[in-house]
């Protein structure tokens, strides 16, 4: 009786953890593949270091033309989502960014998103999260209303361009050039 209790325990917390993820689904649109890439920014780009998960499985990979792939993101990450091209930093320097903030997602600091053309813009993206905004860039000249423009390192005055979405695990689709 003993082994089962610890069986359904060790089930019970595994399956806790398996579900306080997000899940992601890239979606390549592109005319040619692309290699997305997954970059945690806590303590780096982000203030943010307690209570900040980390992306730790592989790299999604390159994504043909047409295709997709879903993977699963800590319920409190924070970090950037982008298309390497080549010539990208390893945390999407110089090139158009999704941003994620997702350790908070409490009543008073919803979860946030936002795409980022600051350091210049490479390439249309879309951010769609389930009962949310989505949020589209398909050229340099954004607004505010949907993202960051290219060298603004004001916020756009007001953080215009950042998504807020409530609590909880929320189905993300990040699609590029849609």
């Amino acid at each position: 009786m003993l082994k089962l209790s610890l069986l359904l325990s060790a089930l019970a917390s595994a399956s806790t953890f398996v579900s306080a993820q997000h899940a992601f689904t890239l979606v390549n649109h592109c005319g040619s593949s692309i290699t997305p890439i997954v970059a945690n920014t806590a303590c780096g780009y982000s203030p943010r270091c307690s209570g900040a998960g980390y992306y730790t499985a592989a790299q999604p990979g390159v994504l043909g033309a047409g295709a997709s792939e879903t993977i699963s993101i800590p319920v409190d990450w924070v970090g950037r989502i982008f298309a390497q091209n080549g010539a990208c930093g390893a945390s999407g320097e110089d090139c158009t960014i999704t941003e994620f903030n997702l350790d908070t997602g409490d009543f008073y600091t919803p979860q946030a998103y936002d795409i980022s053309n600051i350091q210049g813009f490479t390439q249309s993206i879309q951010i769609a999260a389930a009962g949310c905004d989505t949020v589209t860039c398909t050229n340099v000249n954004c607004g505010c209303d949907e993202a960051y423009p290219v060298g603004d390192t004001t916020g756009c005055g007001d953080d215009s361009p950042v998504r807020a979405c409530g609590s909880g695990n929320i189905a993300f689709t990040i699609t590029f050039c849609p």
